[in-house]
């Protein structure tokens, strides 16, 4: 692997690039699709009840990022994206999911 290899790969996660494609891929549009919080639901009940809490807390994790990030996006990146409440979403969802993958994760040990 040459030098100029680790710098494109260094360039393809620069944030313009990054924020650029989540925008191409719409993930604002999570936000308004009822069948992704079924489906998110339904795989995080059932590996609840199986008692598979290590993998229902990742699962928590990894879904409500997504979710928190795709309501960010959806708001608005940039200047725009705070004026309009974009980093009140990220900062409220990130508390709240890291505060629930605590929860299954250590405190509700059975």
């Amino acid at each position: 692997m040459s030098w100029a290899d680790v710098k494109e790969y260094l360039d393809y996660l620069r944030t313009d690039q990054v924020m650029e494609r989540l925008q191409n891929s719409n993930i604002g549009d999570l936000t308004t699709n009822p069948w992704f919080y079924a489906g998110f639901a339904a795989v995080i009940l059932i590996t609840y009840f199986m008692n598979w809490k290590k993998i229902s807390a990742f699962i928590v994790g990894i879904g409500g990022f997504v979710l928190a990030l795709s309501m960010a996006i959806g708001k608005g990146t940039g200047v725009e994206g705070i004026e309009s409440g974009g980093i009140w979403i990220m900062v409220g969802g990130g508390v709240l999911v890291i505060g629930l993958f605590i929860y299954i994760l250590f405190i509700k040990a059975e």
